[in-house]
């Protein structure tokens, strides 16, 4: 099957993996339903667990049918909004009314993400479920122009989207919403805004996020991570292209010229606003979950980004006294069916019988099959290993909105001589870290948001240690299983007002290799707490910090030992300060603080975690959509394509450093069926470099030229973006972001060649203030 092409959007570079059932009936079910089968159906998955079993669902679920919704924002003029929607025939021709799922995104539901929802919707169709995509504003084939993320006019558009579809004489009224990543973000938020639908029933949140500024794509612990300059260069790509003229007419290239001439580089906000303001604030359901109305299933991996906000869900909603359920698996931003590291879970069959069935039908699941309310991987030591011999291990085990009140803590100091005790120190001592910038490629290479896929799993960091400052226990004495927030509180002292520290909880085998288990990024200007009222260090006056680490379930292994490592810089993961920073850390008591030490959240094992041991077998076979029935493709054999990921050592005027070359290449290939013999050419790069010793020499570039054509119809065009973000020092000497950004976009002449339809250029500044 052809890879979608969304995959690109989050680094997804290898498509891997899979999912289990999770209890014995739904299994026997799922037989069933594929019963009668031809054997070759039945497919070797490639990740951990059993068979991948492809279900075709063709015989009662035809290609998705377009449909047009005109929704308004205030005063201006109405729009239209495109998408379309699969839907069950044998239902339909009964008379029989269904509820509704949707899901709304900007990644352009025909030539950007049909294969992939091809693998999720058809499923629910098949169950009686009429199942939407929309493009957003301003994006596929939608009319209007998208100016950021999650704006009020985009959710406005989203709530009188969802009480359309109630009405659509095939629905009963019962509306859920869903999706990953954006659509999961916007999900969350349309279920806590006033103006939320009474038809909305339920929503579905696959790696998303209820803190916009701390736990999304832009900063952690207030600092900034490369993502923020290198999403918004990727969305510059996405929306520079055009509607299909086979689904919006001749007004295509009105509409397509509208879009170019209205392009924004979002850098420009998210560069800008570097602290927890009301920018950031005022979409976010994080501290306002007695706001949210609906039932609410929340869903990440430990290697995606979105594992924090999964546990802040369950107990904020719990607290509430509102339905929910969270689920962290092993892999990295993607759904548990073909999720990587395995192992995966048999998700479709279960989210229908235990989440829409239950919200949106009323039914009941039977008694004992449902999963905990919060349940959790637990991953175990193992060596560092990268594609394609990497198999997470661990188990899963059950936890609820109340594990805080079951944590174990156990206090590790940093104590003399490097190493992690849990007696105090008896006297105070204190240790430099290097200046000298740190290259730790190693560790989630690709993107901090990644889907384990071309290496994006971490590697071994004691290389990166060693140019850093570490603390280690001696070797564990017995198996030691954590659940909850490693937290760092440490004594420091920097020499300069605006600094970043990354923290990173290893573990050290016998072999001497480091492996991450998780880590934090903290800007040190907000170590009084508050996002949004950073202060600036006092070179050479102490202070005491708190630095909780990501949410993390593991299991540290007997004859290995825990280390806490520490630097000031991280390339290219954190985006580096300005000026090199030395950080001192204080061990023992000392300016009248407590000793610096590192608390463990330990866990106890409970009886619950044996169901789970039946409900999530390790080897169970995984449902999946045939895709291949609504999405086929031809790729052409002169344009292979091929997605790549290089670090390179690089010398620019005879200085060393760094470049961090990334290469998503998907080749020419044509879409046939639904898209009408659709050809899609697209290659994008994106890359960080920096220079050694010179923080100012870090830059992100990227490019993506897409060609989509379709000779039956005589079109082609051609859009090719660049972008371009760095840092300069003003005449006052005060550092600031520099940004440039440029779309050309080409039609195809009758008598050939490319002509130029539209250019733009986006450039400007923006203080560097606090990061």
């Amino acid at each position: 099957m052809e890879l979608s092409r969304r995959l690109f959007l989050m680094g997804m570079v290898g498509a891997v993996g899979a999912t289990m059932t999770p209890d014995a009936l739904l299994y026997a079910l799922e037989r069933i339903a594929v019963a009668g089968m031809p054997e070759d159906s039945e497919l070797q998955g490639i990740s951990t667990g059993g068979k991948t079993i492809y279900i075709h669902t063709k015989d009662k679920v035809p290609d998705p049918e377009d449909i047009v919704f005109t929704v308004q924002y205030g005063d201006k003029n109405p729009i239209k909004l495109y998408g379309h929607f699969w839907h069950n025939e044998e239902t339909v021709k009964s008379g029989k009314k269904t509820p509704a799922i949707v899901e709304f995104n900007p990644y352009r539901r025909r030539d950007g993400t049909l294969a992939g929802d091809s693998e999720v919707y058809p499923w629910f169709a098949y169950n009686e479920y009429l199942c939407f995509r929309v493009d957003l504003q301003g994006s596929g084939d939608s009319e209007g122009v998208l100016t950021d993320e999650y704006t009020d006019e985009e959710l406005v558009y989203c709530t009188q989207v969802i009480r359309q579809i109630a009405e659509h004489p095939w629905c009963d009224g019962s509306v859920g919403m869903m999706g990953e990543s954006w659509s999961a973000i916007n999900s969350l938020m349309v279920s806590a805004r006033t103006d939320c639908p009474d038809a909305l029933k339920a929503v579905l949140v696959i790696c998303g996020s209820d803190d916009r500024y701390n736990d999304d794509i832009h900063y952690m612990g207030g600092a900034m991570m490369q993502d923020n300059a290198g999403w918004p260069s990727s969305m510059w790509g996405w929306l520079s292209q055009p509607p299909d003229p086979l689904v919006v007419g001749d007004c295509w290239e009105a509409m397509w010229r509208k879009r170019i001439r209205n392009a924004d580089f979002w850098f420009s906000r998210w560069g800008a606003h570097q602290t927890r303001d009301s920018y950031w604030s005022r979409t976010s359901v994080r501290g306002h979950y007695d706001k949210v109305k609906v039932p609410v299933y929340i869903l990440s991996g430990w290697q995606d980004g979105y594992k924090n906000p999964v546990d802040r869900a369950v107990r904020g909603l719990a607290a509430a006294d509102m339905p929910v359920a969270g689920l962290v698996g092993p892999w990295g931003h993607r759904w548990p069916y073909d999720g990587y590291p395995g192992p995966r879970i048999n998700w479709l069959p279960y989210v229908v019988t235990h989440w829409w069935d239950k919200w949106l039908k009323g039914k009941e699941p039977p008694a004992g099959t449902e999963l905990p309310q919060l349940t959790v991987w637990l991953g175990r030591s193992r060596e560092p290993r990268r594609l394609p011999d990497y198999d997470d291990l661990g188990k899963w085990v059950a936890e609820d909105s109340n594990w805080p009140a079951r944590v174990r803590k156990r206090v590790y100091y940093l104590s003399p001589n490097k190493q992690l005790l849990s007696v105090r120190p008896s006297h105070h001592t204190e240790c430099a870290g290097s200046s000298d910038l740190l290259f730790g490629t190693a560790m989630l290479e690709t993107s901090s948001f990644g889907s384990s896929g071309n290496n994006d799993l971490p590697g071994n960091l004691a290389g990166a240690d060693k140019r850093s400052l570490y603390f280690e226990t001696s070797a564990l004495a017995e198996d030691f299983d954590c659940f909850g927030y490693p937290t760092a509180t440490l004594n420091l002292t920097c020499d300069k007002p605006v600094a970043a520290i990354a923290v990173r909880l290893c573990e050290v085998s016998p072999t001497q290799a480091v492996h991450l288990v998780t880590y934090s990024f903290f800007n040190l200007c907000y170590r009084d707490g508050s996002m949004a009222n950073p202060k600036p260090i006092e070179p050479g006056v102490p202070f005491r910090v708190r630095i909780p680490l990501n949410l993390t379930g593991h299991t540290f292994r007997k004859g290995w030992r825990i280390r806490l490592s520490i630097s000031s810089s991280f390339f290219p993961t954190l985006w580096q300060s300005a000026d090199k920073t030395t950080i001192t850390l204080h061990t023992g008591r000392f300016a009248g603080f407590p000793a610096s030490n590192i608390m463990l959240p330990g866990r106890k094992a409970r009886t619950a975690d044996e169901r789970l041991k039946k409900l999530l077998p390790r080897d169970s076979d995984i449902l999946s959509v045939y895709v291949d029935d609504y999405v086929t493709t031809t790729a052409d054999p002169d344009r292979p394509g091929g997605n790549t990921r290089q670090v390179k050592q690089i010398s620019v005027g005879g200085r060393k450093g760094i470049l961090v070359k990334k290469i998503f290449d998907y080749g020419r290939c044509r879409y046939d069926g639904y898209l009408n013999g659709l050809w899609v050419d697209q290659v994008c790069g994106e890359n960080f470099r920096m220079l050694d010793n010179d923080p100012l020499s870090l830059i992100c570039f990227t490019s993506c030229r897409t060609t989509l054509e379709r000779p039956t119809e005589n079109w082609k065009i051609r859009s090719v973006t660049s972008t371009k973000i760095w840092t300069e020092r003003d005449q006052d000497g005060r550092s600031q972001f520099k940004y440039l950004a440029r779309i050309r976009a080409f039609i195809w002449k009758k008598d050939g060649g490319f002509t130029l339809f539209e250019e733009k250029k986006v450039e400007g500044s923006i203080p560097r203030k606090w990061v």
